[in-house]
């Protein structure tokens, strides 16, 4: 045996183990040594792109009595023969071996069983409301619609991440699933007017919509999951589809169902469809698509372009779905001075108590920006880290003196084994003079307060010990995890890719009150939320967070008695400020 053959046979023996720990973690499934009947295809499945009549091509050069099985979402697939022999003799013929039809070398495996498979589908009916009308425009009028359209238009065409896009009668803003009113831009072109006669002869609804996006999608593209916000837009929102097929996939709760877009397609949204299921187009090169004939297989994108139809809406939105409306309180999250205390003390202090060790190994990088405020510091100069958590800020520099104080005791006592100065004092009651120091820092604190007034208290208590001409930097939690069209670090952390949109859990922490459950990383759609902290080791806690809109923060800001605003910033989810005390 060559050198070659050695390595060859070392790859075949690395993708059967590999295939073997994959196949026991996801569906229980044995492989073994000895020959059975089934084989499983260790390199081949839907996720890779192997098509079933690719499939089918190889093995009828062996044997045409088999059945495949493609499971959906993953990266391998099955086959079953009549007998053991049978599939000896394949697995002799393609196993580690190039083959006319496949763009690489296929790796085989025995397996003691294989899943009953074979029907399984998204066969889930569609979301209530959502209705497709296929062959919507002639393949004349979707020609006229194509050539109508100019991408080479800076007035109205953008580039987004994963797609172009155009905007008609009111710019559509991906970052909040809204447009601004107030700031209407180029009608409908006249030319896609008589778009709207065939709405209603084909019976869409009687609406005269007034705001279209066109988005161009490549190989590969795609959107993520969202909900047209309810208080922006009317119902129903039409979507017409040309040129390729795309598969978008609707979610709601834990519910999935994948709807192919053929050319010249009408989608149409409404009632549940529109106000309560996410839809979006996964960015990949191909589709997973059920062939009638022969189950599911593999089918490549080409170029698709969408008109997106809506008709901006009036006032607030009457719809009967009020966890997934921005105009309706799905909860009470009234949240007032009666209650704040224990609301803080159950859900900030205990916690953290509860978690300090383990957030403490979480908490070891340095925010540039606040390095950088502190390296800037004179030297002689006195600063305080409020709420100073493991004390990461707290750096050993011989010209400036800092000290540290924060609620917990569970995370002073490890400042306190690294030899920091700290004190246990409450960002409410800071524990120093008037005008006594040069310096504040206030990381991540704010934003457990539960009220406007106390975290307005916060800033004023920080600003309280600052002599006059001291700055302080802030930084909160923002609701805005995705801005500029960019993800935060908290979004991009996210390795389930979790939707938006999705239902949340809540929780009732007194007789008057009940808050939110957010799920983590994902975007905030509340104000006032209980974020999940799992232990390593076990157990979850719930942490209360007060998530800052921009114009909230800035207001803020602005308003504060001898102070004003040197720098207001987003950083990485978070708006930050520094003040300098008048």
């Amino acid at each position: 045996m060559d050198d070659n053959q050695v390595k060859n046979k070392r790859k075949c023996i690395g993708k059967q183990k590999k295939a073997f720990h994959r196949l026991a973690k996801d569906m229980n499934i044995t492989c073994c040594d000895e020959p059975t009947q089934n084989l499983v295809i260790c390199n081949g499945g839907l996720v890779t792109g192997l098509k079933r009549e690719v499939l089918i091509e190889i093995l009828e050069k062996i044997t045409n009595k088999f059945i495949i099985i493609m499971p959906p979402g993953k990266s391998y697939s099955f086959v079953k023969f009549e007998n053991e022999q049978t599939a000896s003799n394949v697995y002799n013929n393609i196993h580690g071996k190039n083959n006319d039809f496949h763009n690489g070398i296929l790796y085989l495996a025995f397996a003691k069983s294989i899943p009953e498979l074979e029907n399984e589908t998204e066969s889930l009916d569609p979301p209530p409301g959502l209705r497709l009308i296929l062959d919507f425009v002639t393949p004349d009028e979707e020609s006229k619609i194509l050539d109508t359209l100019n991408w080479n238009n800076d007035e109205y065409s953008g580039h987004l991440k994963h797609r172009k896009v155009q905007h008609f009668g009111y710019e559509f803003c991906y970052d909040t699933n809204r447009v601004d009113v107030d700031k209407p831009i180029a009608p409908i072109p006249e030319e896609l007017n008589f778009i709207s006669g065939v709405f209603i002869k084909k019976h869409c609804g009687d609406l005269v919509y007034d705001q279209l996006t066109i988005n161009h999608y490549e190989p590969g593209q795609g959107i993520p999951p969202h909900i047209d916000t309810h208080s922006v837009f009317e119902d129903p929102i039409l979507s017409l589809s040309l040129g390729a097929t795309y598969v978008m996939d609707f979610r709601k709760d834990n519910k999935k169902v994948s709807l192919a877009l053929p050319a010249r397609s009408l989608l149409i949204m409404s009632g549940e469809s529109r106000y309560a299921w996410t839809h979006g187009i996964s960015p990949r090169h191909n589709d997973v698509i059920n062939d009638d004939d022969d189950g599911l297989t593999t089918k490549e994108r080409g170029t698709r372009i969408s008109l997106t139809f809506r008709k901006v809406r009036r006032g607030n939105c009457q719809c009967n779905y009020p966890q997934y409306c921005d105009s309706k309180n799905y909860v009470n999250e009234e949240i007032d001075n009666s209650v704040a205390p224990g609301l803080e003390n159950s859900y900030v202090h205990k916690v953290y108590d509860e978690i300090a060790e383990h957030f403490s190994e979480t908490r070891h990088q340095k925010w540039p920006n606040v390095a950088s405020f502190l390296e800037n510091i004179q030297p002689g100069g006195i600063v305080l880290d409020v709420g100073c958590g493991n004390g990461k800020y707290l750096i050993e520099k011989p010209e400036i003196f800092m000290i540290g104080c924060d609620r917990s005791s569970g995370l002073l006592d490890i400042c306190k084994k690294r030899s920091r100065e700290v004190l246990l004092s409450n960002c409410l009651q800071l524990l120093f003079k008037s005008n006594s120091l040069d310096a504040a820092i206030c990381i991540a604190v704010i934003h457990h307060l539960s009220t406007p007034d106390r975290r307005r208290n916060a800033f004023i208590e920080i600003l309280r010990v600052l002599r006059p001409g001291g700055k302080c930097l802030i930084y909160v939690w923002a609701k805005e995890q995705r801005r500029d069209s960019k993800d935060s670090t908290y979004l991009r952390f996210n390795s389930k890719k979790t939707n938006d949109n999705h239902s949340t859990d809540v929780k009732k922490i007194f007789d008057n009150l009940t808050l939110n459950i957010h799920e983590n990383r994902t975007n905030f759609r509340h104000s006032d939320v209980l974020v999940p902290w799992k232990r390593k080791g076990g157990g979850e806690y719930l942490r209360y967070y007060h998530v800052f809109e921009e114009s909230e923060f800035i207001k803020l800001c602005q308003n504060l008695p001898n102070s004003k605003v040197e720098k207001i910033f987003y950083d990485q989810g978070n708006w930050c400020t520094i003040l300098e005390k008048i």
